[in-house]
């Protein structure tokens, strides 16, 4: 049985449609005048997130398909399922890591 890619199954495609779809929940509320600068914050921030794992997941797939030949069904595609895993693995490790590399640099918000 294969695992997949982290982030694609039931709950990650749950987290990544409610995380696209916080700033247009933030866009009516502020039209309405209950906007908030710490929820536009959270909003973006999540999106910012989801878009990562977005681009993440489908660069390595892509880069899979482009770089290996034969990588597009059956057998090969099976048996790259753990390398495309660890790629998206280590494409979000570098990213939360230069994030929090530039988050530290920054004054604290109060």
């Amino acid at each position: 049985m294969n695992a997949g890619l982290p982030g694609t199954g039931l709950g990650g495609l749950f987290y990544l449609l409610l995380a696209l779809a916080m700033p247009v929940v933030e866009l009516v509320r502020t039209a309405r005048g209950r906007g908030s600068r710490e929820r536009w914050r959270l909003a973006l921030v999540q999106c910012a997130i989801a878009g990562g794992i977005v681009a993440a997941t489908v660069a390595v797939v892509v880069a899979v398909r482009v770089l290996v030949p034969g990588a597009h069904g059956g057998v090969t595609t099976a048996l790259l399922a753990p390398a495309v895993a660890l790629g998206v693995l280590a494409v979000l490790a570098a990213v939360v890591r230069t994030w929090g590399a530039w988050l530290g640099r920054r004054p604290a918000l109060r």
